[in-house]
């Protein structure tokens, strides 16, 4: 017999949650500004087993700022354009997903933290990440001189920042 995690109220079997719209509408909610929604094309994303479904190949980045005027550098995400100069960055990003041999499987990319810090971040700006994980958004902000606080639960995931972070 299969198992199904129990479905939550209001919504109906095999609905999406909507995890991530839901959060950034309580973000919103709270006072923050949405501005953009990204979609994260992984192109070479692990297949799902679905026969009822197409398969998800894709997740969502949300541009979010504390106030109306925020820091956002245009110039720095920039993408080249079918003729040769460059264009405004695009809302869907096609970055492939990136192993790393010590980590578990929801390593991001440093393709993906790269656009996200130079867009959002200047040098010697305050970045946190509140789910640390093997410390991927810490080696990108020492690659572009940006400071960084990493919070992780998991000591073991803590250790491998650790070492990939040459802290250890």
């Amino acid at each position: 017999m299969e198992y199904r995690v129990p479905t939550p109220q209001g919504l109906k079997p095999k609905d999406l949650i909507g995890v991530p719209w839901r959060v950034a509408f309580a973000l919103q909610e709270a006072g923050w500004y949405l501005r953009s929604d990204l979609i994260w094309n992984k192109n070479n994303a692990l297949p799902e087993s679905v026969k009822d479904r197409p398969a998800r190949v894709h997740e969502y980045v949300f541009l979010l700022s504390k106030s109306e005027k925020y820091f956002y550098d245009h110039e720095a995400v920039q993408e080249a354009a079918v003729n040769g100069k460059k264009r405004n960055c695009r809302s869907v990003w096609t970055i492939n997903t990136e192993p790393f041999k010590e980590a578990h499987f929801a390593t991001f990319p440093r393709e993906l933290v790269s656009r996200c810090l130079l867009a959002g971040s200047k040098q010697g700006s305050l970045v946190l990440d509140p789910f640390f994980g093997s410390g991927t958004v810490g080696e990108v902000c020492q690659l572009y001189y940006r400071n960084f606080v990493g919070i992780e639960l998991n000591p073991e995931y803590v250790a491998i920042a650790g070492r990939r972070l040459k802290w250890a």
